[in-house]
């Protein structure tokens, strides 16, 4: 990471022109519209999360309602803020007292009218005020008395109409003061409301400040508004479309669609780029770099400015913490076509989390078939499943899935730049694609969003093959004397038998099972033996007393122990029926445990059973995890021909 870079990028609205992904001439015409327009108005800036509204809304007020030369006063609600813990009919008041507030500009003699008039409304009669949209609730939670007015009292009843002509005074009264030509409303994160509630805003505006001098910007989505009103006009149908969209022509006079499909984001994606030090400012020019994070960006988060800024602080801190650790120059995320592909799974993991599982299950996606399939529970009409391609696996996927169905063709596409950027043959009989890929994945696992593994999901076969190949290996190298090592060929599970001179062995058994949200592999180590003569009838402290039987016990101990005590993914057995329901600390407290409990006359040692618990099957292939299995069957090996030869 460069010296200078930043870490991450800021949530906070763009309100600089450098951001704004090629919508100028968008947002000078609305500037100019606004200036030019005849009040009151409503204006409704559409666009999905994320999309930039908050950003438009930050730029109009800077242009139009900022400095000395501005035309505009401009008054910010933010009705997302109002609704933090507060009740719809809260929520309505609040919004409803801080326009009020602002449109008076604090004076206290309007706002004495104002509360007045509200009291007069409530005295008028419920009927009365159910005929006001947003004034019912807005009153009643003022808590006003009841009573009729008292002599004191300037206003017995008020009308609509003198509440809105009030405010009108104030609003001309104040920018007379200032010199100014209106007022500007804007009116955010309506959208991030229950719709109800913000329908129900829109009809308070509608019907008390719709006033002259009074210009309303709005973020609201015409879905909001088709939703807020479905307790009023049912679901939308083509029946009643006309009564949805016009009760939004009613209130808003101008919508504003943010113009999504016009933006150019890839100069802000590659400043950003650089920013977070992910490439340099000299690669920023490399065609062989814009041009597939172009595509990724174009397959992945498309427009959206917020996901994008999610995409690329994804990609900053998975960078911060690899360089966090030990560097490796050989690592292919370090290489021109690493950190392509890199960028290419992030952005599958932000934006398609199932491909990525699938990903995560079977790094080479080239060869995901029938096998894949049953563990993702897919169900595919094919007769010929056997010659299942990739291609036809995620076809399944997404259409099982409707928002993957409308994104199919884009994660096919980036499945086929990963493919290229990695230089797969056709058959997928690239050597390095599943270690390059895995190498990703499992950096980019901290970032995922943490689920419950499945027992589908977990690969049997696979792992045990990994346990069979990297341990045998790593105790050839240890222990070359070693005579033989076998692997067992149990359906189901897998293990070793590692060989003594006199032929005998140690029976080692390796059984993967999924336990709550880890995948737990049970290592069964055959390491009973039978007693000497001399030894029968003794208690496990005079059998420990023994030296032969002290040396050996002290031995595995010396393995056992720390793994059990410190290591957090080791556990060993527990036995809930001797009352004790802690994991024991050695090999030799377990032996004492089942002696002095009677269950082993005959024997001065049992087999034993120690799991190894991990998130996810790719950590089994970890050098740790590999030699922390080596030395535990190494030890046990070692205890159980000292056992045999008391």
């Amino acid at each position: 990471m460069q010296k200078d870079s930043k870490t991450s990028l800021s949530d906070i609205p763009f309100s600089e022109e450098r951001n704004d992904f090629g919508t100028e001439r968008y947002v000078n015409g609305l500037i100019r519209f606004i200036e030019q327009s005849d009040a009151p108005i409503t204006i409704a800036l559409q666009g999905e999360w994320g999309s930039g509204k908050t950003s438009l809304m930050t730029r109009l007020e800077r242009a139009l309602c900022s400095g000395s030369e501005s035309k505009f006063i401009g008054i910010e609600i933010n009705t997302w803020e109002h609704s933090m813990m507060s009740s719809p009919e809260v929520t309505v008041y609040k919004i409803l007292s801080q326009l009020v507030r602002e449109l008076t500009h604090n004076s206290g003699e309007t706002k004495k009218k104002v509360s007045k008039l509200l009291k007069g409304l409530y005295r008028g009669g419920r009927e009365a005020i159910k005929m006001i949209p947003g004034v019912n609730v807005a009153v009643e939670a003022l808590n006003v008395p009841t009573e009729l007015a008292t002599a004191n009292d300037e206003i017995d009843t008020a009308s609509l109409a003198d509440l809105k002509s009030e405010l009108e005074a104030a609003v001309k009264k104040n920018i007379s003061e200032a010199n100014k030509r209106g007022v500007i409303v804007f009116v955010d994160d309506l959208d991030r409301l229950n719709p109800p509630v913000a329908v129900e805003i829109l009809e308070l505006l509608k019907n008390i400040f719709c006033i002259n001098d009074c210009i309303f910007v709005l973020a609201i989505d015409y879905e909001v508004v088709v939703k807020g009103l479905e307790p009023k006009f049912g679901k939308l149908t083509d029946k009643n479309e006309r009564e949805f969209r016009s009760f939004f022509d009613k209130i808003i006079q101008v919508p504003f669609s943010l113009p999504v499909s016009s933006y150019r984001p890839m100069d802000f994606v590659l400043d950003s780029l650089v920013n977070i030090g992910y490439i340099t400012g000299v690669e920023k020019g490399d065609d062989r770099l814009r041009k597939p994070f172009q595509e990724i960006v174009e397959f992945s988060v498309g427009k959206n400015p917020r996901s994008i800024k999610r995409l690329i602080n994804t990609l900053s801190l998975l960078s911060c913490i690899s360089q966090c650790g030990k560097e490796d120059k050989n690592d292919f995320v370090n290489t021109l076509a690493g950190r392509i592909a890199n960028f290419a799974i992030v952005a599958i993991q932000v934006c398609y989390p199932k491909i990525y599982k699938m990903l995560a299950l079977m790094p080479n996606f080239l060869k995901w078939d029938s096998a894949i399939s049953t563990r993702m529970n897919l169900h595919i009409q094919n007769e010929d499943e056997e010659n299942l391609g990739w291609e036809d696996i995620l076809e399944a996927v997404c259409a099982a899935d409707s928002y993957l169905s409308q994104r199919h063709n884009d994660i096919r596409n980036l499945l086929y730049l990963i493919q290229s950027t990695v230089d797969i043959d056709s058959n997928g009989g690239n050597s390095d694609i599943e270690k390059n890929i895995r190498s990703i994945i499992d950096k980019s696992s901290v970032t995922g969003i943490s689920e419950p593994v499945a027992e589908s999901e977990v690969n049997q076969k696979r792992l045990i093959d990994t346990l069979h190949r990297r341990v045998s290996s790593l105790i050839k190298s240890k222990r070359p004397e070693i005579p033989k090592i076998q692997q067992k060929r149990n359906t189901g599970n897998g293990g070793l038998y590692v060989f003594y001179p006199d032929d005998k062995s140690l029976e080692v058994i390796f059984r993967p099972r999924v336990a709550k949200d880890k995948i737990a592999c049970e290592i069964i180590l055959a390491t009973s033996a039978r007693r000497p003569q001399r030894l029968m009838g003794k208690t496990f402290d005079e059998i420990a007393s023994d030296s032969k039987v002290n040396d050996a016990m002290t031995a595995i101990d010396r393995c056992v122990s720390p793994l059990l005590k410190d290591v957090y993914y080791f556990e060993g057995r527990t036995y809930p029926e001797s009352g004790l329901g802690t994991y024991f600390n050695s090999f030799s407290q377990e032996m004492k445990l089942r002696i002095d409990q009677g269950w082993m006359p005959d024997h001065v040692s049992a087999n034993v059973s120690y799991w190894i618990n991990l998130k996810s099957e790719s950590l089994f292939s970890d050098k740790a995890i590999i030699e922390t299995i080596a030395d535990v069957i190494i030890a046990a090996y070692d205890f159980r021909w000292a056992a045999t030869h008391l």
